[in-house]
């Protein structure tokens, strides 16, 4: 009879191993939303954008954050890069292309209003419908 509970107990392990990884790859579109490839037309505040509305659908509060990931203690004005900061219960954590980051740079930085994301994708957008001149 011992050797049935064993069993049992492997089948049962096996079982909650296979409804895991079958929910594996709904959970990760949550946590890890997809994004295109960064371009010339998608760069880091329509990442955020994205990010930004991704989480919004789920009822997550996030915030966005414009800092320098190369700079320790930036001033705002050196600013060159805009990520999220996401509400994890009373923590946060910051997504920047759609993944978690925990490094220290991101926790850095200088939160934004919606309001500014959406004038900076709305500036790349009129920059990229001026035309570039060349030569005379």
């Amino acid at each position: 009879m011992i050797w049935y509970n064993g069993i049992f107990k492997i089948v049962m392990f096996l079982a909650a191993c296979t409804i895991v990884l079958a929910a594996l790859p709904r959970t990760s579109q949550v946590f890890y939303p997809p994004l295109p490839e960064p371009s010339d037309e998608f760069d880091c505040d329509d990442s955020a954008l994205y990010m930004y509305r991704h989480f919004q659908q789920l009822g997550i509060e996030s915030t966005p954050v414009i800092g320098n990931l190369d700079v320790d203690g930036e001033a705002f004005m050196e600013s060159d890069h805009i990520w999220l900061m996401v509400k994890s219960g009373d923590n946060v954590i910051a997504y920047d292309w759609g993944e978690p980051r925990f490094d220290r740079q991101h926790y850095e930085g200088y939160p934004v209003d919606l309001d500014t994301l959406l004038y900076a994708v709305a500036e790349d957008n009129k920059a990229a419908d001026i035309p570039v001149v060349t030569g005379h």
